[in-house]
């Protein structure tokens, strides 16, 4: 069983990492908005994963999955991880999808 300061220092770490991995979720009572069938459902299943990730050359962010391409609006690349968050969750929640956790 891990002590409290080790569980801290595992939060803490989690948040200073470049790959960071953004938790989606059906808004409750709600079926998601998509009519071009960009989202993919395997995003709610665990089976893919959207990662926001820092190049480490340039410290500029992107989203990507682990299968496919993120829809264009969020191909682009942020100075800032909040950027970057911001961005994802202004689109899915446009779509009736929630960031669940990062």
């Amino acid at each position: 069983m891990a002590t409290i300061y080790e569980s801290r220092v595992s939060e803490e770490s989690k948040m200073r990492t470049p790959d960071r991995i953004l938790e989606l979720k059906v808004m409750a009572g709600k079926k998601p908005l998509d009519t071009l069938m960009r989202v993919d459902p395997r995003l709610f299943e665990g089976e893919n994963k959207l990662h926001a990730i820092m190049d480490l050359h340039t410290s500029l962010w992107t989203l990507k999955y682990d299968k496919g391409s993120v829809p264009p609006i969020l191909s682009g690349r942020y100075t800032g991880f909040r950027q970057a968050f911001d961005a994802a969750k202004n689109y899915y929640n446009q779509r009736n999808i929630e960031i669940t956790q990062v």
